[in-house]
């Protein structure tokens, strides 16, 4: 090549990559340092958290219906409270006239009036 000719591949690398990935964070995300080991495999693999961790799932239908997934044991059953132990947290289910339906190992269903859903 002759001295008065550049190459200006690096301009139209930037250009190319600027147009391709436009809208797009292509930065590696690192997983926030108080999650579990599981946890922060779940966000590598892209895989629902629940999966790997046993994470509760809590599905209310209106306010009158609840199913919840991946709970260890029932603490204390009452008409008007239930606490339920999952891995790693309690969920308190506060209402008037609860009634858990049914409940297997992983999954049981209450019905009643729902006041509240709180984590403890």
């Amino acid at each position: 090549m002759g001295k008065g000719i550049k190459s200006s591949h690096k301009k139209f690398k930037k250009q190319a990559r600027d147009t391709l990935y436009k809208g797009i964070d292509t930065r590696k995300k690192k997983p926030e340092p108080d999650l579990s080991c599981l946890e922060r495999l779940s966000c590598y693999l892209n895989l629902p958290a629940d999966i790997l961790a046993g994470a509760p799932i809590l599905t209310a239908m209106g306010r009158n219906d609840i199913c919840l997934e991946n709970y260890k044991s029932i603490i204390e059953y009452d008409s008007n409270i239930i606490k339920i132990q999952a891995k790693n947290c309690r969920i308190c289910i506060e209402g008037n006239h609860l009634n858990i339906i049914y409940f297997t190992e992983d999954e049981m269903r209450i019905t009643g009036y729902i006041k509240s859903i709180n984590y403890i």
